[in-house]
């Protein structure tokens, strides 16, 4: 059994934020956190489908949300360390609850938070998946383990930082030919529904070796 809740932090604009909880009954070993980018919501495709495949595949799931988002619709660059305390916030109840495995996938933006919170908890305690990661990502991604997923179309991850990370024999790249930021084909909908079907795989594979339930 599934149940839903919601874990609430106070934003800096003072309103609740609500962070949509996933838990199994009986309980999992694993949680996987989302964290969106610049539009903050898990809801797009893309974290949609990573949401699903992580649940189905045993996993609790976090989806986070953040608080600029509700007050001004636009990230700014100064919104930065006030949605990493909130983040932080909403993780630290979340892992309060006791897990063996955890799982962080981010997409844009949200690597760079999903970045800089490994590295308050310590990057060997964090399974990363870096989804469309900018080159403000990278610093993050060069002290990891991780997944990263990126397109060659993808203007905000250029060729130059590729070559950085290839580089890295601990990070697991996958480029996809012709994606975008948003890792689609801007000209051909079969292709991104190709795409899409393709990072879902990765995701739950990602989440699947050490998952299991736990017995009541």
């Amino acid at each position: 059994m599934i149940s839903k809740s919601f874990i609430k932090v106070k934003s800096s604009w003072g309103h609740d934020i609500n962070n949509l909880m996933l838990t199994h009954s009986p309980k999992s070993n694993s949680v996987a956190i989302l964290f969106p980018g610049g539009d903050g919501s898990c809801d797009a495709p893309l974290l949609h489908y990573a949401r699903k495949a992580t649940l189905l595949s045993g996993c609790d799931v976090l989806s986070l949300e953040y608080g600029y988002y509700r007050a001004t619709n636009t990230f700014k660059p100064e919104f930065l360390n006030q949605t990493i305390s909130e983040v932080n916030e909403a993780i630290q109840i979340c892992l309060a609850n006791g897990y063996d495995n955890i799982y962080f996938i981010s997409k844009s933006l949200g690597t760079s938070v999903a970045g800089e919170i490994s590295r308050l908890i310590g990057n060997n305690k964090i399974n990363n998946m870096f989804l469309t990661p900018t080159s403000h990502t990278t610093p993050y991604i060069v002290n990891s383990k991780c997944v990263v997923v990126t397109g060659t179309n993808d203007k905000l991850f250029p060729k130059e930082q590729i070559d950085i990370i290839k580089t890295c024999s601990l990070v697991d790249l996958h480029i996809i030919e012709n994606a975008t930021h948003s890792l689609e084909s801007d000209d051909d909908y079969i292709k991104s529904l190709e795409i899409l079907g393709a990072v879902t795989n990765l995701c739950s594979k990602f989440v699947s070796k050490s998952t299991e339930r736990l017995s009541e």
